[in-house]
């Protein structure tokens, strides 16, 4: 069997983790060698979803990240890189790789690395990557040079990656990931609350104080026919933004209409009450994982558009993509699902085809192998 050296750097179960795996099960005439630089959950579920894979964990493997530029950290990473080159001179004489596959823009330095060797090397790319400008063209010029093939998750993801390095364009395919359905229960229309749910961290660039901005444009009878539930935890060591938003949603008069639930490890239960979901992220999103996994419920959804939501909701049939500068247009869309149920609930059903047509485990695994042919 014909071997293939994988690169991944976090050990963690979020998007990139898991497509990771999922685009390794198609090619199935590879047998994976999967370094990584820290043991992780990511590690137990490549055993049981890859049981032919190995894994190598290598706290020398060289990544970049946004605080490379503090002299310390700088110095850090050239000596992994020197340790972790040595490696890989051992390693692809051990396993005579017949492919290279890096997954994330974190990796390229091992596209550089790796630059003189004659086999294929292809690069997944699920970041965009607006500042530091010096790391979106460093890291850009990187995996455009150095890798024989380019797959970004979304068109923005590509049109940024080439911005200043449009020559490279031939290397470069889009492939929408795929996920599987979260399995619920489409709640017709009631005389209850509408649901409205944002899943995501709390950070003001997942939208939360964007929300807010926006719920106080809104009639105060009207509002009271909702519930706002926002799903999700901070980051160790940010706790305080939650204070903050908590403080935020007291000082607006919004804590009768807004609801707080702690992160959850399985949102199908939460899931199933929405009506609506809500992705109003102030950063440029890849390709939100939030979307596909409401479309997959049949949930409508109310979407920014200046990321890769744009290429799963429609616009008016699967739901609502907004202006992220501007909290009227999602006041106005909150507002129009509350006076219409019925319209919340027959977007969520075209969501839900659109899904099974585009973005199942199946088709992106056929688009997978098509891209990587």
């Amino acid at each position: 069997m014909k071997k293939i050296a994988v690169f991944h750097p976090s050990s963690e179960l979020y998007g990139a983790d898991r497509i990771l795996v999922l685009a390794l099960q198609s090619m199935l005439d590879y047998q994976p060698v999967i370094y990584l630089p820290k043991n992780g959950p990511l590690v137990q579920f490549i055993e049981r979803n890859l049981p032919d894979a190995m894994v190598k964990i290598s706290m020398n493997m060289p990544l970049f990240y946004r605080d490379l530029k503090k002299p310390s950290k700088l110095v850090r990473f050239f000596k992994q890189y020197r340790a972790f080159k040595r490696l890989m001179k051992s390693e692809f004489s051990k396993y005579k790789f017949d492919q290279v596959y890096i997954n994330t823009l974190a990796c390229s330095p091992i596209a550089y690395m790796l630059k003189d060797l004659t086999i294929q090397k292809l690069i997944h790319v699920h970041e965009i990557i607006d500042n530091p400008k010096l790391a979106r063209k460093l890291t850009s010029k990187i995996a455009l040079k150095h890798c024989n093939k380019v797959i970004c998750v979304s068109s923005p993801v590509a049109e940024n990656l080439l911005k200043s390095e449009s020559r490279y364009a031939h290397k470069v395919k889009v492939v929408h990931n795929g996920i599987n359905p979260v399995h619920v229960n489409v709640k017709e229309p009631d005389n209850k609350k509408v649901q409205f749910y944002l899943f995501g961290r709390i950070k003001p660039e997942k939208g939360q104080w964007f929300l807010l901005e926006a719920l106080q444009l809104i009639d105060k009878d009207l509002l009271r026919q909702a519930n706002f539930n926002l799903v999700g935890s901070t980051l160790a060591g940010k706790e305080f933004l939650l204070d903050e938003l908590r403080s935020e949603i007291e000082k607006n008069h919004l804590h009768d209409v807004i609801n707080h639930i702690p992160f959850v490890n399985d949102i199908s239960s939460e899931l199933a009450k929405a009506d609506v979901c809500l992705i109003p992220s102030q950063m440029r999103d890849p390709f939100p994982t939030t979307v596909l996994e409401a479309m997959s419920a049949g949930k409508a959804v109310i979407a920014t558009n200046h990321g890769g939501a744009v290429e799963a909701v429609k616009n008016m049939q699967s739901g609502f993509l907004i202006d992220p500068d501007s909290p009227e247009a999602l006041a106005e869309k909150i507002s129009a699902f509350i006076q219409n149920r019925n319209m919340a609930f027959g977007m969520g059903l075209n969501g839900k085809r659109i899904f099974n047509k585009n973005f199942t485990l199946d088709a992106f695994k056929t688009r997978w192998l098509k891209a990587v042919a």
